[in-house]
């Protein structure tokens, strides 16, 4: 299977990414989410369902945001459909997840939750 190169786009509160979040990807992607995050301070879905590949050096970053944004009071949601390479990265490590993208001003427990 040839490899996507990482991208990432941004609106509306969503950052989605695709591709390969490899090694070299993982800077862009903590940049990405400390950014859209306005520092981890502002809510951020990260929409993962086109990523092609997702290591664990790039769900460490994901962990690291999940708690950053939680220890300043607000959320960041990882967002995976299933049958997706993110989504069955998410399930195995037991990260709280969504199936879809939350729409404005919905709340509940993601799927992923523990």
């Amino acid at each position: 299977m040839l490899e996507r190169p990482f991208s990432s786009s941004y609106a509306d509160g969503v950052l989605t990414l695709g591709g390969s979040v490899d090694e070299y990807a993982v800077a862009a992607l903590r940049s990405a989410v400390k950014e859209h995050s306005d520092e981890h301070r502002r809510p951020l879905a990260v929409e993962l369902s086109d990523v092609d590949f997702l290591p664990s050096v790039a769900v460490g970053v994901l962990a690291t945001g999940l708690r950053n944004a939680e220890q300043n009071g607000t959320e960041l949601a990882l967002v995976a459909a299933p049958g997706t390479i993110a989504h069955r990265v998410l399930v195995i490590t037991g990260m709280p997840f969504l199936e879809a993208v939350p729409q404005h001003g919905s709340s509940g427990s993601a799927p992923g939750a523990l």
